[in-house]
């Protein structure tokens, strides 16, 4: 009789079980206002797109947007046009994409290890602080991860079947167009993957052409499009890497963001990166260079962020899993056992992440913003409007408006103009210039901002 865990319609079940976790990702997604920076930016990219039909040439207040691919934007896209241009519509992607990337590494990990490493890690995932919150966020960071395990998945089918060559190179080229140069860092496991196998080279050619054909040509029309394309591409994509940085300071800052991001999993996931390779196998290689390449350019500057590391955590909760399956096999038969013994811990660790996050982030009352109030009721005037403050990207989403931001001590100039436009502003900033009531008409009220129109 064969192991009951062999059987097909456990991936069934498996895929059942991970799909109850799926109001982690969507309970009360769109309750909140969108914050500037990243979501009602990339929100509005997305609508600008929606409305002209142009998903090549990315456009923000007026201006071409040339930071980041268009995949990514292309998916708030559709998750826009289908749930409205608002907190929930620019928010869906990301989620639909945390959940995806729970079904994707469970198979990940089953290719690699079996069932059980790869239910395991896709049980633990949603523990991650950082993966849960980026998860509900509307930003690039989860598709990105989405694409990074579902690039290698398809890989490893691919080096398995050629029938799975044309999947993985689609999913390839989508990952590449999402963000700027981080997605290169699966290359070298890519290479561990397909090293030394069945295939020719020119197998691969009319997948290369695909590839390089769609990938190539948005970057040359880029280029064509934009003088600056190349040095902001790369200036995006390697914030602050120099050779003039403190290599030890910045190894540090990383370590700690990468632990603070994953949580309990960071230790025993480390180790198992460093042990793995002492086991002389390829899965654990993949993983390994995996984690090592991503991780290398951090040291190299002081502009990493807590969520760029996003990435590495499923890497090293499948570095974890396997290593720990691979060594308790030696000594258990009964995968039954092992799979108990791995929900014990699972069960333990994620319950004290995943509460921490419910009570953070997830279960919590309704916020609208006075940036979202008053943007609102401007988008409601035919007037030019300027802000005096730094949420620009949240001004354009809500007004619907090409907004202009009040340099420092520029406000009474504005005044000057002698031209009706509206402003967001402070009753305070107006008192300090000695701007008289009778210049300006106030339109609407919020906590300490105010939304005038200047006669």
């Amino acid at each position: 009789m064969k192991n009951i865990l062999e059987h097909k319609f456990l991936d069934i079940f498996c895929i059942f079980i991970i799909f109850l976790t799926a109001p982690l990702f969507f309970y009360k997604l769109g309750q909140s206002s969108l914050v500037s920076f990243d979501e009602a930016w990339y929100g509005d990219i997305a609508r600008n797109s929606l409305m002209s039909g142009n998903f090549i040439n990315l456009t923000w207040n007026g201006g071409y947007y040339i930071d980041h691919p268009p995949v990514g934007f292309l998916l708030i896209t559709i998750s826009e046009n289908l749930f409205g241009i608002n907190a929930f519509g620019v928010r869906f992607a990301s989620a639909l994409s945390g959940l995806l990337s729970m079904v994707v590494i469970y198979f990940l990990g089953k290719e690699l290890f079996g069932r059980v490493v790869g239910l395991s890690s896709a049980l633990v995932l949603p523990s991650s602080f950082w993966f849960l919150f980026r998860s509900r966020s509307g930003n690039l960071d989860i598709i990105l991860v989405f694409l990074f395990l579902l690039t290698l998945f398809f890989a490893i089918k691919a080096s398995k079947e050629k029938k799975f060559l044309l999947p993985w190179s689609i999913s390839l080229t989508s990952l590449f167009l999402t963000k700027t140069l981080v997605p290169f860092t699966i290359i070298p496991s890519l290479l561990i993957i397909f090293w030394k196998l069945k295939y020719k080279w020119k197998d691969f050619i009319p997948l290369i052409v695909l590839i390089f054909g769609i990938v190539g040509g948005w970057f040359i029309f880029q280029i064509f499009e934009n003088r600056s394309f190349l040095n902001h591409f790369f200036g995006i994509g390697l914030p602050g890497v120099s050779a003039q940085t403190s290599f030890l300071e910045n190894f540090k800052l990383t370590k700690e963001y990468l632990h603070a991001g994953v949580g309990k999993w960071f230790w025993p996931g480390l180790l198992a990166i460093f042990a793995g390779l002492f086991l002389m196998q390829r899965r654990f290689l993949i993983l390994s260079v995996f984690f090592f390449v991503f991780f290398a350019p951090f040291i190299f500057s002081s502009k990493g962020h807590i969520w760029h590391l996003i990435p590495l955590h499923p890497i090293l909760m499948l570095a974890f899993f396997g290593f720990s399956y691979v060594i308790l096999k030696r000594f258990i038969r009964s995968e039954i056992i092992i799979l108990f013994l791995f929900l014990v811990l699972i069960g333990y660790v994620s319950f004290l992440q995943t509460k921490r996050s419910w009570y953070e982030f997830i279960d919590i009352p309704a916020f609208i913003s006075d940036e979202e109030i008053l943007s609102k009721e401007a988008g409601k005037y035919p007037y030019d409007l300027f802000i005096d403050g730094d949420f620009v990207p949240s001004a354009v989403f809500y007004s619907g408006k090409k907004v202009n931001q009040i340099e420092k001590n520029r406000l009474s100039g504005i005044f000057k103009e002698r031209r009706s436009v509206l402003v967001i502003t402070y009753q305070w900033q107006l008192d300090g210039l000695g701007i008289k009531k009778d210049q300006y008409e106030v339109l609407k009220t919020d906590r300490d901002k105010m939304l005038i129109l200047i006669k």
